[in-house]
């Protein structure tokens, strides 16, 4: 980067010159936007995250706006979940698939108003599919692109930041709720969702001009509960059973075998893909989305490829994502595997740059199974 810059055409978030400021390292390209990462080491981010909180600039996270008389009808077939009974003010997680039934993303939705929805995506370009979509489906829908880029305020203190910032009615926000705020004209919208299965907290900020200015006015605020710069935490995310698009989901991956089932409503009128799962279900899955346990030294980076899983020499799967838990003093990640190897409790072998190490399938999440954490009441 220092020698020959950035490529022009890979665009920069709002709040860039802060990144580099606070000590970003690295970029990553991620839906047509450098993603800062790299401010301390993984495993200093990641006790920043349970311990107290950290800033993420997630801009990257393109948004999708469906608006028009017939937004609810169209956002319905672009998702297996039912989107019926939300409202203006909330938010679902969901997963878009296409006709074969594959998650082409898995962004968190935004009811903005009656008409009116927003797309917080994952790295894959969902305005091209949805505008496709929408030529040929007859719907009277608009679809854009926002300019709107949110920051994440994640960790234990992370609401005790965002009060001082925006006052005390964001301590009611609930899980997956959303609000508008203002701070000195800068006008945002914050959301009670996030990345880290921690408390925490996504600001979309409106128009991007603005971005460094509200960058450092979190960063004021954060002083006093030792708020500190990071990106998304791979570590936090695996223990919290959370998967990445592009990592551990890709398009050929169905819904089903992800265990994904609570986001598919097959009573719904049709949706894209629904034949598809429909014979899926009925036929029951091939593959697995499993925790894992590995044994040997501990992981020093994570794997930055599949690593081979084998039951003796037959390849019975693939472990996705892999880090060591500084918590559970333990090598963890995540494996798709050949549905007869994914009861829990099953020993395998997983092929890894140092060789080959031993593998024991366990369930999901690995930390808070229930979701208390991020869904604790913010008043106690």
């Amino acid at each position: 980067m220092k020698a020959h810059g950035l490529n022009p055409r890979i665009r920069k978030s709002p709040y860039f010159k802060s990144t580099l400021k606070y000590g970003a390292t690295e970029f990553h390209p991620y839906n047509g936007m450098w993603m800062p990462v790299g401010y301390d080491t993984p495993i200093n981010e990641y006790w920043n995250t349970i311990q107290r909180a950290g800033l993420w600039d997630v801009g990257v996270q393109r948004c999708v706006q469906i608006s028009g008389p017939e937004a609810e009808k169209f956002m319905s077939m672009l998702t297996p979940r039912n989107i019926s009974n939300i409202k203006v003010g909330q938010c679902r997680y969901i997963v878009m698939t296409n006709q074969e039934g594959g998650v082409l993303n898995d962004p968190v939705m935004m009811r903005m108003a009656e008409d009116k929805f927003w797309l917080s995506t994952a790295d894959s370009d969902m305005y091209l599919w949805t505008k496709g979509v929408a030529c040929y489906s007859g719907h009277d829908v608009d679809i854009d692109t926002p300019a709107v880029y949110p920051l994440q305020i994640q960790g234990p203190r992370s609401h005790l930041i965002v009060a001082s910032l925006f006052g005390d009615e964001v301590l009611d926000l609930k899980y997956y709720d959303w609000m508008k705020a203002e701070i000195n004209g800068i006008n945002v919208i914050i959301s009670r969702t996030g990345y880290s299965s921690e408390v925490g907290f996504e600001i979309y900020i409106l128009g991007y001009e603005r971005g460094d200015e509200l960058y450092e006015a979190i960063m004021r605020a954060g002083k006093p509960f030792e708020l500190a710069p990071g990106s998304p935490n791979r570590i936090r995310r695996i223990e919290g059973g959370v998967l990445d698009y592009g990592s551990d989901i890709l398009v050929d991956n169905n819904p089903l075998e992800l265990g994904m089932d609570r986001l598919i409503d097959f009573d719904k009128a049709d949706f894209i893909g629904k034949a598809a799962l429909e014979k899926i279900r009925d036929e029951g899955i091939r593959r697995k989305m499993v925790g894992v346990f590995m044994d040997g030294e501990i992981f020093q980076k994570n794997n930055e490829h599949r690593w081979t899983v084998f039951d003796h020499s037959k390849k019975v799967g693939e472990v996705t994502s892999a880090v060591y838990s500084p918590r559970l003093e333990r090598n963890i990640g995540f494996a798709l595997l050949d549905i007869a190897h994914d009861k829990i409790g099953t020993k395998l072998v997983v092929e890894t740059p140092e060789g080959r190490r031993n593998l024991s399938v366990t369930s999901l999440p690995f930390i808070d199974p229930e979701k208390k954490i991020p869904r604790q009441s913010l008043r106690n």
